[in-house]
């Protein structure tokens, strides 16, 4: 059962029920309205789903937001990407101390995001007026070119994200350790195969990458599910207010 306040935002973001928090569109408006949204508030909204609901709707917020991303930004991209990696991995490991480290850094993240007036953004044929817009309606604003027909020059050399706490990267690589130390290695043991889980019974004097059968484990692999190349990354390219 959650607080009076809590279920008067989830009434705001359309959500009837606490159990359905669960889908892309509801997080995605957790992350997108303006409301006003303090530290603790958002700490217990996003501990309301489950750990597996988490991951795939931080997943594919990120999936969505990298399509707002200029073309010719790659720098944002690869910065946006990073946080994808990090918290999808955290939203792995939230019944420990990953919960705090993956609340400090979405809350962080969705604080840039809304950001007023942080990107400058000038229309390419002179006629229309600039305007300075929050990350989040600047990635919307470039998702409607082709609609509009109006193009825009991004500047967001006033609204680059900050990097991950190192803190919190240090403890991402506990997490990949962990397996390491069980004989996994990220870098060259057969990633597809990696359960967020081992078996009781795992064996792995006897565990053969590729072979050894672990189809009834749910596969985890940070790496898979999103590390690019940070040196050449590359670009394959709704729930804003209306701004």
């Amino acid at each position: 059962m959650v607080s009076e306040d809590i279920r008067q935002i989830l009434d705001e973001l359309d959500i009837e029920d606490e159990d359905d928090f669960r889908y892309f569109d509801q997080f995605a408006a957790l992350m997108e309205t303006p409301l006003g949204i303090d530290y603790d508030t958002f700490a217990e909204i996003i501990m309301i789903p489950d750990q597996d609901d988490l991951r795939q709707m931080v997943s594919d917020f990120f999936e969505d937001t990298v399509k707002g991303i200029p073309d010719d930004n790659t720098e944002l991209y690869r910065m946006i990407q990073t946080y994808k990696d990090v918290l999808t991995t955290m939203a792995e490991h939230m019944d420990d101390r990953g919960a705090g480290f993956f609340t400090d850094e979405m809350f962080n993240f969705r604080e840039w995001f809304l950001e007023p007036e942080s990107v400058v953004c000038t229309p390419e044929d002179g006629e229309s007026g600039v305007r300075r817009l929050s990350p989040c309606e600047a990635f919307m604003l470039y998702r409607e070119e082709k609609l509009s027909g109006v193009r825009y020059d991004y500047d967001f050399s006033e609204a680059m994200p900050g990097e991950p706490d190192e803190y919190t990267m240090s403890v991402l690589d506990e997490y990949r350790d962990d397996y390491r130390d069980v004989g996994y290695d990220y870098d060259e043991d057969g990633l597809d195969e990696l359960p967020d889980e081992l078996p009781e019974d795992f064996d792995i004097e006897n565990y053969v990458p590729g072979e050894t059968d672990l189809s009834d484990y749910k596969s985890f692999d940070p790496y898979r599910d999103g590390f690019i190349d940070r040196e050449n990354p590359v670009i394959d390219g709704e729930n804003c207010d209306e701004f």
